[in-house]
C-alpha cells in the first residue's frame, strides 16, 4: 500500500502532518518514488469510499491496509418527561418553523402516545379597539395543515346570486387546487377539543429569572385549569383531517358582481366558535385595562387548549405548525361618514366592518403522554440497565420516549505485550493512519415491526453539551441534495436506514472517522455519545429531559418532534456476532521488513 494522506476527502490534513517523524526516516525512498506516489494519489483521492488494496513494500517499509473492530458499550435510557415548549423543526439549516404534534398515534413497539397543544395567543397590537357600536358577526378557528404539494386547474363554477330578483346564476373561471398533505401518520379518528384555557403561561421561572421551561408532563400538574376550569369552544368526536381545499364565501365586495365573493384556501381545520364567548371577553372590554398591552392581555386571556382523545387502538397524527393558526373575530361597526367632502361637519354614520386576528404566538407547549408498552418500561428502568458491560438491546423512541448512550474505548483490552491496557490508550499508542471509522448498529428484526413506522434515520450527538459531531459539519452531503429534503441530507455521516428486499430495516450506519481521528489526536475528550431517532437531521439543537436517574439530561430536539421507535441490537453476551453494535476503524498501518 502507497503511504498517502487518507483517502477520504473530508479527513483534515493535520493528522497526516502528525505522521512527519515516520515521513523523515522515509525521506530518502520517497524522492527515488515521487513520481509513482503521485499517480497513485491522485487516482485514490477520488475514491470515496476506503479501499483495501493489499500491501506494498516501499524500500524496507511494508504499509498495510487493516480493519480493527470494537464494541462500544451501548445502553439505554428512558426520559419520564421532556422540554416542549417552543420546539423547532429545521427545514433546513437556514429555514425554521415551530413544529408541534395533536393527536393520536399508536405506535407497533412501544405503544400509544396522546398529543395535545396549549398555546397563548396575541392580537396584532394594542390597545385593543373595535369602534362604535361593535357587533361579532363570526368567530373562526384556522389551523392549517402542512401540504406536500399541490396541482392546480383553472375550472368553471356556477355561482348563485345574492338577490333572487337577478338572473339566477353567474359563471366564473376559479383555479381549483388539489393537495397533498404532509407529516400525518396513521388514518383512524380521535375525539378532537378545543377549549379557552385558564393557566398562565409566564415567561419567565421567577426562582432562577430565566424563561420558563414547560415539560411533556406537565399536563398532570395544571391540567385542572386547562380543562376543569377552561371554557369548551369546539368539539369533533370523528376528527381526520381532510386534504380538500376550503371554498369561503362572503358577500359581495366592492365589485359590481351580484354573487358572493369566494376564496380558495389550503386544507385546514377551519370552525366557528361560538359569538357569546368572544363578545363578553373582547367587545364589552373595549377600552379596558386587559385590553391595553401585551402583558395585561396574556394575564386575561391565557390560551388555547387542542386536547386529543382516542376513541380507538390508533388514530391519526398531525405535524403542525401552529403558528400559522389563528382565530379570527369578524365584526361591524359604526364610523363617520367622511365621503361628503364638502360638508366637513357630517354627523353622519354609516357601517363598516372589521376583523380581530389572535395569533398563536410567545409560549406554546406540546404535552405527551404516552402509554409505554410494559415489559420494555421495565427494562428501561435505569437499575436494569447495565452500564458497564452494555445490554442486548438499545430502545430509541422518539417524543418522551429513550435514547441510546455510547461509552466508546472505555473497556481494558490486552495489548500486544500480553498486558492490559485501556483500549484509548492502546489505540493512541499505534501510530494508525485513519481512513475511516463507522458505528453499524443492526435492527432486531425480532422485536420491530418491519416497514413505514421505522425512522428513517438516527442521529448521535455529544451527550454532555448536544452538539453534533465534527464528522456532521464535514458532511457534503448536505450541499449535494435537496436540503428542504431532511431524508436525503447528511448521508455520509447519518447513513439511512437499510433495507432487505422486503422493506424490513436491516441496519443504520453512523460514520464517524473525524471524531475517532480527534480523539486519538487528543483534540477533543472521550465522552459519551447518544443516538436518537431524528424527525429532521437538519434540526441540530438540543434541549432538556428528566429522566428517572437525574435532571437535566440532554435530548435532541430532533427526538423529541419525532413519534417513531426502534430496537436497535446492542452488545450484550447473548448477541451474535453477526448483529453486535461494532466500531469499525479502517486504517494504515506501517511494519519494517
Amino acid at each position: 500500500m502507497n503511504l498517502q494522506m487518507p483517502t477520504k476527502p473530508f479527513i483534515k490534513r493535520r493528522y497526516w502532518f502528525k505522521q512527519n517523524e515516520l515521513f523523515m526516516k522515509l525521506r530518502n525512498v520517497l524522492i527515488k518514488i515521487t513520481t509513482t506516489v503521485a499517480v497513485i494519489f491522485t487516482f485514490l483521492s477520488c475514491d470515496d469510499d476506503f479501499n483495501s488494496v493489499g500491501s506494498e513494500v516501499i524500500g524496507g517499509v511494508n504499509f498495510q491496509d487493516s480493519l480493527y473492530t470494537t464494541a462500544p458499550i451501548g445502553y439505554s435510557k428512558r426520559f419520564e418527561r421532556v422540554r416542549t415548549d417552543n420546539l423547532l423543526y429545521f427545514i433546513d439549516r437556514t429555514q425554521v418553523f415551530h413544529s408541534n404534534m395533536l393527536g393520536v398515534y399508536n405506535d407497533p413497539v412501544y405503544g400509544r402516545s396522546v398529543y395535545n397543544v396549549l398555546s397563548q395567543v396575541q392580537p396584532p397590537s394594542f390597545p385593543v379597539t373595535f369602534g362604535d357600536k361593535a357587533v361579532i358577526d363570526s368567530v373562526v378557528i384556522s389551523i392549517p395543515y402542512i401540504v406536500k404539494s399541490s396541482e392546480s386547474e383553472a375550472v368553471e363554477v356556477v355561482l348563485n346570486n345574492l338577490d333572487p330578483n337577478d338572473e339566477p346564476t353567474v359563471t366564473e373561471t376559479e383555479t381549483a387546487t388539489t393537495y397533498e398533505l404532509d407529516s400525518i401518520y396513521q388514518t383512524q379518528p380521535f375525539k378532537l377539543s378545543i377549549f379557552q384555557s385558564n393557566y398562565f403561561l409566564r415567561d419567565f421561572d421567577p426562582s432562577t429569572t430565566e424563561r420558563q421551561a414547560y415539560y411533556s408532563n406537565d399536563l398532570e400538574n395544571f391540567g385542572m385549569e386547562i380543562e376543569g376550569n377552561g371554557i369548551p369552544l369546539y368539539f369533533e368526536e370523528n376528527f381526520v383531517p381532510s386534504n380538500s381545499e376550503l371554498i369561503l364565501t362572503s358577500p359581495d365586495g366592492s365589485d359590481t358582481n351580484s354573487a358572493r365573493d369566494r376564496t380558495r384556501v389550503s386544507p385546514r381545520l377551519r370552525s366557528k366558535l361560538p359569538v357569546e364567548i368572544f363578545k363578553t371577553q373582547f367587545i364589552d372590554k373595549d377600552g379596558s385595562i386587559e385590553l391595553s398591552n401585551p402583558s395585561n392581555f396574556s394575564n386575561y386571556f391565557r390560551g388555547i387548549y387542542l386536547k386529543a382523545e382516542p376513541i380507538n387502538d390508533t388514530g391519526n397524527l398531525l405535524y403542525l405548525n401552529i403558528r400559522d393558526a389563528n382565530i379570527t373575530l369578524h365584526y361591524t361597526f359604526e364610523r363617520d361618514d367622511v365621503s361628503n367632502e364638502d360638508n366637513d361637519e357630517s354627523t353622519d354614520r354609516i357601517p363598516d366592518q372589521g376583523q380581530l386576528v389572535l395569533s398563536f404566538t410567545n409560549n406554546v407547549v406540546n404535552f405527551i403522554d404516552t402509554e409505554l408498552d410494559p415489559t420494555i418500561a421495565e427494562e428501561l428502568k435505569p437499575e436494569n440497565q447495565d452500564q458497564v458491560n452494555g445490554e442486548e438491546n438499545l430502545y430509541l423512541k422518539g417524543g418522551d420516549g429513550a435514547i441510546a448512550v455510547l461509552d466508546l474505548f472505555n473497556r481494558n483490552i490486552i495489548n500486544e505485550n500480553g498486558e492490559e491496557e485501556n483500549e484509548l490508550e492502546f489505540l493512541k499508542r499505534q501510530n494508525w493512519l485513519i481512513n475511516d471509522a463507522n458505528l453499524k448498529f443492526y435492527i432486531n428484526q425480532t422485536q420491530v415491526v418491519s416497514g413505514s413506522a421505522e425512522p428513517e434515520r438516527i442521529y448521535i450527538f455529544n451527550l454532555e453539551t448536544g452538539t453534533i459531531l465534527s464528522d456532521y459539519t464535514l458532511d457534503t452531503t448536505f450541499q449535494l441534495f435537496n436540503a428542504a429534503d431532511p431524508v436525503n441530507s447528511i448521508l455520509n455521516h447519518l447513513g439511512r436506514i437499510t433495507r432487505d428486499a422486503d422493506d424490513a430495516g436491516e441496519f443504520y450506519r453512523i460514520r464517524i472517522t473525524q471524531h475517532i481521528i480527534d480523539l486519538l489526536n487528543e483534540d477533543i475528550d472521550n465522552v459519551k455519545l447518544g443516538v436518537a431517532v431524528s424527525q429532521n437531521v437538519n434540526a441540530t439543537t438540543s434541549t432538556i429531559g428528566d429522566t428517572s436517574s437525574a435532571n437535566n439530561e440532554i435530548i435532541p430536539t430532533s427526538s423529541i418532534v419525532s413519534h417513531e421507535g426502534t430496537i436497535l441490537y446492542g452488545n450484550g453476551v447473548n448477541v451474535s456476532e453477526s448483529n453486535r453494535l461494532k466500531l469499525e476503524i479502517f486504517y494504515t498501518e506501517s511494519t519494517n521488513n
